[in-house]
């Protein structure tokens, strides 16, 4: 293989635990180039030369994560910006509300591969049960074959966040809007432009009802000025081209490592208490409402 600086940093991002304590850079690229003795290098000197661009490399992959609402893998000390230490890993200086949630997504690589490792069909039932997490009441699976591009929906109002009052109907009950999505079980494809298009098209025709049959999706009832807020959800990728256009057209997507992440804050599926707590698959599979036999693996 050929090992550089570049090698280097995607070494570092795949296998860096989310909890590895801060570490020196140069003794993380010391350790990784004695991995490799046939290519001859000294890992001292291979080190203080790759520093430099191995940092730079990271530096722009933790900004890009942020932009882009993802978990980083790793993060620079707070204190010693020339070390590096797992994305979650929990720093003195960390207010409490920071400390649960990193505790919380150390779980993510739990949920991720879990997520790749579902049916299409039941990914789908996943994302349906993310609005619930959301605050939409009654969320809706629509059928696998036949969903007109529409694989879950919900209708929420801004009274189901800040409550409807105890006595009558408040205003923000009649403050109504719709979540449609649509979800793509591509655990190692990226997605391109034409399927977030796609679901821009099919929210659109869902608007005016414009489907092959009367009675197709009876609950979807969109108002002429009911505002909508589409979902993209996929257990992969999105490309560059796909998030530019998310941005622009004012989609909220998610992609696997996005969903997982989403799914530890919420601890879906978690089981015990304090230090004690874990990842259950029979936990997620009540939440989710299924036979935990049904969980099995992708073919």
């Amino acid at each position: 293989m050929k090992l550089g600086p570049t090698t280097v940093a995607e070494i570092i991002l795949s296998d860096l635990p989310l909890d590895a304590p801060p570490e020196p850079l140069e003794a993380v690229i010391e350790r990784i180039v004695t991995r490799y003795p046939e290519l001859g290098f000294v890992p001292e000197e291979k080190a203080a030369l790759w520093a430099p661009k191995v940092q730079n490399r990271l530096a722009k992959h933790w900004k890009k994560s942020i932009e882009e609402g993802k978990q980083p893998r790793f993060g620079f000390n707070s204190v010693s910006d020339y070390k590096i230490q797992g994305g979650c890993f929990v720093e003195p200086c960390d207010t409490p509300e920071v400390k649960e949630q990193k505790r919380r997504r150390l779980r993510w690589r739990n949920y991720y591969d879990f997520l790749r490792d579902l049916t299409p069909e039941l990914f789908e039932k996943v994302c349906s049960r993310l609005l619930g997490l959301l605050g939409v009441p009654k969320p809706v699976l629509t059928p696998y074959r036949g969903d007109q591009g529409i694989d879950f929906f919900g209708r929420m109002s801004i009274g189901d966040l800040t409550g409807h009052g105890a006595l009558f109907p408040v205003f923000e009950t009649d403050l109504v809007l719709w979540l449609l999505g649509q979800a793509k079980h591509y655990p190692d494809s990226k997605i391109s432009t034409p399927d977030i298009r796609a679901l821009a098209g099919s929210a659109f025709l869902g608007r005016v009802r414009a489907f092959p049959r009367d009675g197709d999706l009876p609950q979807l009832k969109i108002r002429a000025c009911d505002p909508i807020i589409m979902l993209f959800f996929t257990t992969g990728q999105i490309s560059s081209d796909g998030w530019s256009l998310c941005r622009r057209a004012g989609i909220a997507a998610m992609d696997g490592e996005m969903v997982a992440a989403f799914l530890a804050d919420k601890q879906v599926g978690v089981e015990g208490e304090g230090e004690l707590q874990k990842f259950s698959l029979e936990g997620f599979a009540e939440w989710l409402g299924v036979n935990l036999n049904t969980l099995s693996k992708r073919p």
